[in-house]
């Protein structure tokens, strides 16, 4: 059950216990007196507020009920796949066990869509998928368990932001957190390391197959902050080409810029080669993945406008689309002109067109969504040698959908055909008053390379070098002795390296199984920012 629905059934249950036991105490103990009125007054007055508050959350509940089954009803990508569950959806159910419920399944009952979800908390949520957040340690973690069937979990550092908490504190790659606040890290508490207003936990180190003690103790205070995903960029000298490094963690608006800046330098310092390393990139919006594309494809595909990628839609949107006669490519450009959160984002790539003749893509178990769409677009076109381990498989692109703002559609789509939506279903006609922070993240499309073919389907992009993100070492990010950028500066030709101290061919990884790779419920997002869709409304059954 959504929190904020037990939190208020919490409160209703004590609303409804507490004048009883008035009442009770009242007739064993007081006599009767002038007072008694006043406190059936007082009384009367709580079980009315708690009428209001019972009423109020069983609208909230409808509104949000009738907001999500239309979209899923609507514009979702599997719609045709669904329709028991679309029949079977109540008015006064748990809106996020509904969507959750909804979700296309296989004949097992397993999701396959792993992404779609409704939340109560839109703008966090929008936030955090724009690397915003109101308070942040700025660490990212690889959360195992400690061993085989055990509840105990350690939780690897892979890096950190700069300038945050974390890296203030001196935590690192290499680093394993095996205790917070004085206990033992277990599924119980492990994700307090994301969400504690304040933390102290002890780090150690994973040796040959075995934990450490606890080595040293570090104390954190949360900071509200930008996580800016251009973590870090370097250029390398291989046998006299300069090959680039960069480390891109989340396909955000405001990294377009920095995107933008960095792509110009690599042109102007004659770089020629690129190691992209999107491991812990866990997708984005479309915008920034297409502003990426136009400045590592050949500069004359870019000029010809030649076709990126491809969309599928829902039956009905591709019927719709046909009849209308829309174009679903999208093509490689220049120009990239959107309002994002208030803010224009207007870019020309005309001139960060970088001439690369070779990319690596690192990757790994986290790498999804837009870093896996960039480079099914960009294969057709280049050579692209991806190195590391089979990637998250997330093929298809949502859209984050605020009620409100899906609400205010509606009632415009009805004005301009002279309809008055409070009028047709009144019961709604207070939305503004209910909707609240409610918000969907739905699955709308896939997308395919310029001949609709997707290499990511169904189970991710596999490596053509399979190599381990050995987080394990204290090597950091950037380092050439790191395994992943050690292999691509060995291909790229660079034979002056610093010796790696630990040898690749050592399987020195954890055996527990890995349980979560980041904090964000948005992992493997790839968020439509186009304007194809036109919502509509169905009447629920």
């Amino acid at each position: 059950m959504n929190t904020r629905f037990l939190r208020k059934y919490i409160w209703l249950l004590f609303a409804l216990c507490l004048p009883l036991g008035f009442v009770a105490c009242s007739e064993r103990d007081e006599p009767v007196s002038q007072k008694t009125p006043l406190g059936k007054e007082e009384d009367k007055d709580k079980e009315e507020e708690k009428e209001e508050e019972e009423k109020a959350y069983q609208d909230e509940k409808a509104y949000a009920n009738f907001f999500a089954y239309n979209a899923m009803n609507d514009v979702y990508l599997w719609k045709q796949d669904i329709t028991s569950a679309l029949s079977a959806w109540t008015i006064m159910g748990d809106p996020v066990e509904a969507v959750k419920k909804a979700r296309y399944k296989n004949t097992a009952g397993e999701d396959i869509d792993k992404w779609t979800l409704m939340t109560d908390a839109y703008t966090e949520m929008v936030g955090g998928a724009n690397g915003e957040s109101s308070g942040t340690y700025g660490c990212n973690y690889k959360f195992y368990l400690k061993a085989e069937n055990s509840d105990a979990v350690v939780a690897f550092v892979t890096f950190t932001y700069p300038g945050s908490p974390a890296a203030e504190a001196g935590l690192q790659r290499g680093d394993v957190v095996l205790e917070i606040d004085g206990k033992e890290l277990n599924k119980s508490n492990y994700t307090d390391l994301y969400y504690a207003s304040s933390l102290t936990i002890g780090v150690g180190k994973y040796k040959d197959g075995t934990y450490t003690n606890v080595e040293k103790t570090v104390s954190m205070q949360p900071r509200a902050m930008y996580e800016n995903p251009v973590v870090m960029t370097k250029i390398f000298d291989c046998g006299g080409k300069k090959v680039a490094y960069l480390l891109y963690t989340s396909f955000t608006f405001e990294s377009s810029l920095d995107l933008y800046e960095e792509c110009k330098k690599f042109k102007q310092e004659g770089v020629s080669e690129l190691i992209l390393d999107l491991r812990y990139n866990g997708g984005g919006y479309v915008f920034t993945e297409e502003v990426l594309a136009s400045m590592l494809a050949p500069e004359a595909e870019v000029k010809n406008q030649s076709v990126y990628e491809t969309e599928i839609w829902n039956d009905d949107y591709m019927e719709y689309y046909k009849k209308k006669g829309t174009d679903l490519n999208t093509y490689f450009r220049t120009s990239f002109n959107q309002t994002y959160d208030k803010k224009e984002y207007k870019i020309n790539t005309s001139d960060a067109n970088i001439g690369l003749n070779k990319i690596y893509a690192l990757v790994g178990t986290g790498s999804a969504s837009a870093s896996e769409s960039i480079l099914v677009g960009l294969l057709p076109y280049m050579d692209i040698e991806i190195i590391g381990e089979q990637t998250h498989g997330k093929y298809c692109t949502g859209i984050m959908w605020k009620g409100a703002e899906w609400y205010q559609d509606i009632v415009d789509n009805y004005t301009e055909n002279k309809m008055d939506f409070a009028e047709k279903h009144p019961q709604f006609a207070d939305w503004k008053k209910y909707i609240a922070d409610w918000g969907l993240y739905v699955m709308i499309n896939r997308y395919g390379d310029k001949d609709g073919n997707n290499p990511c389907m169904p189970n991710g992009l596999t490596p053509d070098v399979e190599a381990q993100d050995r987080f394990i070492e204290d090597y950091p990010l950037g380092d050439e002795r790191e395994n992943l950028l050690n292999i691509a500066l060995t291909k790229a030709g660079k034979t002056d390296l610093n010796p790696r101290a630990v040898s690749r061919s050592v399987a020195t990884l954890p055996v527990g199984k890995m349980i979560r790779t980041s904090n964000n419920p948005l992992d493997g997002k790839l968020i439509y920012t186009g304007d194809r869709i036109k919502p509509r409304l169905v009447d629920m059954p």
